[in-house]
């Protein structure tokens, strides 16, 4: 029996009935080992990095961090997002383990990846607690922006398609554009592929976006959360000076409002605009790039929030 606190990579093929058990608890729904597989074991890597914490043979804190694929200044880089990071109620005031459990991510990164980008979204007031103490850096406060038609100011300029998965025009949108983009995740065919067309819970729409005939970029639709509510924009990619125009004129052609969350830096004209109660943050140790840059550069969506 473990006496003590034991923090430790997390063994699937053991720990998984621990590891449910606790999501359940913690967020009140549940996760397979399916879905643990798919979101931490991408096709692109190896191995996970997830930590567990175990006190008295049970499962009492667990925090992972997805590995994704990136790019800065046309450099690939090795991102991260933390998620999942949950602690049992009866052991909040016995462990600080949402810390011990973090320095165990930073570390193995740091021997792992002495050059990534660990970063994330959170309401958490522990990330708060981070920026103070030094290892967080504040990039913003996520912003909603809500979009609707506009007067039929760009009637007929775009046009919507549906494209598959597997489309190879995913991959070409992406050589087009990424040098557009300083800091963000490589959003070519292979991740939108795993991330949104082998999504195990969610159905996504992938929709092309055209212009005069030609293609200019793609948006992935989710389900709103309200029959009358708006459609969320989880994804795109699309340059910039066309993403308002062209959400404005797929409010349309859905007949639907859209919501997306965007950097606030591209200052988009929408019908509505919202800060969130979520920190966009990033740790500052071994990170490749600082605070300031990410503020300039870091360009993000809904997409980048990992939903079950």
């Amino acid at each position: 029996m473990t006496k003590n606190l034991e923090t430790r990579p997390l063994r699937p093929e053991t720990d998984a009935e621990g590891l449910i058990e606790l999501f359940d608890k913690v967020f009140g729904h549940t996760v397979s080992p399916g879905m643990w597989e798919w979101k931490y074991r991408p096709p692109w890597v190896d191995r996970h990095y997830c930590w567990v914490g175990v006190y008295d043979d049970r499962i009492i804190g667990y925090v992972g961090a997805v590995p994704l694929r990136g790019g800065i200044d046309g450099e690939e880089v090795p991102f991260f997002q933390l998620a999942d990071v949950m602690v049992h109620p009866d052991y909040r005031l016995k462990f600080d383990y949402f810390s011990i459990a973090v320095k165990a991510i930073l570390e193995d990164l740091g021997t792992t990846h002495p050059r990534h980008l660990l970063y994330g979204f959170s309401d958490h007031r522990a990330f708060r607690w981070f920026e103070r103490v030094g290892w967080s850096g504040l990039i913003e406060m996520a912003m909603t922006f809500r979009f609707r038609p506009r007067d039929s100011e760009n009637a007929g300029r775009y046009a919507f398609r549906g494209w598959s998965w597997t489309d190879p025009e995913l991959s070409r949108q992406w050589e087009s554009l990424c040098g557009t983009l300083q800091a963000s995740l490589i959003r070519d065919g292979e991740y939108v592929l795993w991330r949104y067309g082998r999504h195990p819970v969610f159905p996504y729409r992938l929709m092309g976006v055209h212009e005069d005939g030609s293609p200019l970029g793609w948006v992935v639709l989710g389900k709103p959360s309200r029959k009358t509510g708006p459609v969320p924009v989880v994804d795109m990619l699309l340059p910039e000076a066309s993403t308002g125009a062209v959400l404005r004129a797929l409010s349309e052609h859905e007949e639907q409002p859209m919501s997306a969350w965007l950097p606030t830096r591209l200052g988009l004209d929408a019908s509505e605009r919202k800060v969130s109660n979520t920190h966009v943050y990033h740790f500052l140790k071994n990170s490749a790039v600082d605070t300031s840059y990410l503020k300039e550069n870091f360009y993000y969506t809904m997409g980048d929030v990992d939903w079950w």
